[in-house]
């Protein structure tokens, strides 16, 4: 018997990338069947009628299926990888220019952005997560799906028995960066980093001989020598999203140089800087639906209008090899170490035991084993505190409908300057997303 695994949100422009390295690695996953789920039908429809052709051109065995019934694609299952997002980039676009024309972060994890994204996605997740408990309980759902650090606090609350591990593809893309520069393979250094999803540190990068290169790079970077990395993955190399992001991240370790900033962290501490930076007549959400999005959707109309995906080709990416290689993982028991989004139990000593933090785990057919951070500094920690806070106030938000709470998560947000913001930017979020969000009372 062999595994199968389902896409959830294979209709995603994220699929892609995930599609390619199934199909390459189809062997060592022992994958037999891949199902693309969505609700939407056209989006699964093109890139199911797409992914058919493509893998049986390239002589794959794999038997793929598109579906938009959520009993069909889970039965059997043993592995889903979650990446779904409801309202679409059109609705994200929307969410972006409210915050930007209020004058604050529009991104969509961070700042309220993230908050709108966690109120539509989370009560979705958790009907997934339910179903799933009902129709192949021992399958392990690993979860791509933002903003991952409220999503698992989420999951993790509702459902703390579930085979789940909240992943995200940022720390390992950064941590090829790093190794790049020192000409290193990732897999010869080890990284030691703590934090939550979207906010965390390294505090060292030890080589192969046991040799911390962290000074080296600080040294490098207050020194004059370097403002930026180049990126490791292909996906994001020249796309100028990420070229600025790269170097306002280094821009971020010359002013706070005692640990290395996940790129993120920026809009938390430099919030201004990155609202200046952005077009709010075309933000994220709107280059996405212009540039991957209109691609990948209309590749696929092309392919299937002529019968054939022998001139068409898939790119695998970090995004890809990263969620597959935990699969890998689970399937062989090889102990790998990884960063993922788990509760905290004593991991950071000085911090709350119940809450979802991002650390470095061992991962094997048991689920992931976290390692031992110890204590945390009083910067990091306080920052961490608030952030906590927020994304729990939030996750109780969406859970509760109330208003109040959801003010109050608002409020605890870092880029939100004061009650006055927070309150209109709230109050025009819910009006746009009405019918998406859970009923405030």
């Amino acid at each position: 018997m062999g595994n199968k695994f389902v896409m959830v949100g294979g209709g995603s422009t994220q699929s892609p990338g995930i599609l390619e390295v199934l199909r390459k690695r189809a062997k060592e996953l022992n994958l037999s069947d891949l199902v693309l789920y969505d609700i939407d039908e056209e989006r699964v429809s093109l890139l199911g009628q797409y992914t058919k052709m493509y893998y049986k051109e390239l002589g794959s065995k794999v038997n793929v299926t598109y579906t938009t019934n959520v009993d069909e694609a889970l039965k059997g299952a043993d592995f889903l990888f979650m990446q779904i997002r409801p309202g679409l980039n059109k609705q994200r676009a929307i969410d972006e220019k409210i915050c930007l024309n209020n004058g604050v972060v529009g991104q969509e994890t961070c700042g309220l952005g993230g908050f709108s994204f966690a109120m539509r996605v989370i009560p979705a997740v958790l009907e997934i997560v339910k179903k799933v408990k009902e129709v192949c309980p021992k399958a392990w759902i690993l979860n791509y799906t933002n903003p991952e650090a409220i999503l698992s606090e989420a999951i993790y609350r509702e459902f703390p028995d579930a085979n789940v591990l909240c992943i995200c593809d940022m720390p390992i893309s950064i941590e090829g960066a790093i190794a790049k520069y020192f000409n290193k393979e990732h897999r010869d250094l080890t990284f030691k980093y703590f934090g939550l999803n979207h906010f965390g540190w390294w505090t060292n990068v030890y080589d192969e001989n046991g040799f911390d290169l962290l000074p080296q790079l600080r040294e490098d970077v207050l020194s004059g020598k370097i403002d930026t990395l180049l990126m490791s993955n292909d996906e994001t190399v020249g796309d100028q999203y990420w070229v600025k992001t790269y170097k306002q991240m280094i821009s971020l370790f010359k002013r706070f140089p005692e640990y290395f900033p996940n790129c993120y962290l920026q809009y938390y501490l430099t919030p201004d800087e990155m609202v200046a930076h952005d077009d709010v007549s075309f933000t994220r959400g709107d280059y996405v639906m212009q540039g991957r999005e209109k691609r990948i959707y209309d590749e696929c109309r092309r392919v299937i209008s002529e019968g054939s995906a022998k001139d068409s080709s898939l790119h695998a990416g970090v995004h890809g090899n990263y969620i597959v290689d935990i699969a890998y993982a689970i399937i062989h028991n090889t102990r790998e170490r990884f960063i993922v989004n788990k509760k905290n139990h004593g991991v950071i000593s000085n911090f709350d035991p119940e809450a979802v933090v991002e650390i470095p785990a061992y991962i094997g057919s048991m689920g992931a084993e976290t390692i031992n951070i110890g204590e945390i500094p009083t910067f990091q920690k306080g920052l961490m505190e608030m952030q906590k806070a927020y994304e729990k106030m939030t996750v109780d938000a969406a859970l509760s409908g109330s208003y109040q709470k959801a003010l109050e998560a608002v409020m605890l947000n870092k880029t939100i300057p004061n009650y006055t913001v927070g309150k209109k930017v709230l109050d025009e979020l819910y009006a746009a997303n009405k019918g998406l969000w859970t009923e405030l009372k």
